[in-house]
């Protein structure tokens, strides 16, 4: 039985880097956007969305497009086989809901903020999808060797998979401190955001409300 039968999501990773890179980029950047123009009416714009996502996100489809280049066909790495990856995805998983629960409570967002359609896609689809696709692809390939390769090409990607995901856990850092919009008040009986202006009662409505 192959990976991918044991696995679906293990086929993007089967296909190769090119499959690889594109379906991460399926799920986020390019799938928020599209949840975000089509169901939140709303284009995606350096002014109120987070730096990791726009950006850091691209960095780690091409880390994960990277390391399933290094992994190739190879038997997977015992750490990056399949019962460690589902245990990641699970994780990321867990994060992202104890996440927006700590969000809404601590006061980042307000409950329509946090039911609008990319908050969910991004705590329970992005994270479990990406913590799978990064673990098997970047972990497996910074610890697989391809003897037939030569040494220098591998070094050069596996520095380069390490520098990408340095990257973006600096976005990440960097979003920590310099807060935005994220994701607008929504009503999902009217299947839009809700009117404006929006009250002030989050610190991202806050934060959107003082740079309008």
């Amino acid at each position: 039985m192959t990976r991918s039968a044991l696995f679906p999501l293990q086929a993007a990773l089967d296909h190769g880097p090119w499959v690889a890179a594109i379906t991460s980029l399926a799920v986020t950047p390019v799938g928020y956007a599209a949840i975000a123009a089509v169901l939140e009416r709303r284009l995606l714009r350096v002014r109120t969305e987070f730096v990791a996502l726009l950006f850091g996100d691209l960095l780690l489809a091409l880390s994960i497009g990277l390391g399933t280049w290094l992994l190739g066909r190879r038997e997977l790495p015992y750490v990056a086989s399949l019962p460690f990856s589902l245990a990641i995805s699970c994780f990321w998983l867990g994060f992202g809901l104890l996440q927006w629960r700590a969000e809404m409570r601590g006061g980042f967002y307000t409950r329509d903020q946090a039911l609008a359609p990319t908050k969910i896609w991004h705590q329970v689809v992005i994270y479990p999808v990406l913590g799978y696709l990064s673990w098997t692809a970047c972990v497996g390939g910074l610890l697989a060797w391809d003897s037939s390769s030569p040494a220098i090409l591998q070094i050069a990607a596996k520095a380069a998979v390490v520098g990408l995901i340095a990257a973006w856990l600096l976005a990440i850092a960097y979003d920590r401190r310099h807060p935005k919009l994220g994701h607008p008040p929504y009503d999902w009986r009217k299947l839009r955001p809700r009117p404006r202006p929006w009250s002030p009662q989050s610190i991202s409505l806050r934060v959107h409300v003082r740079r309008s």
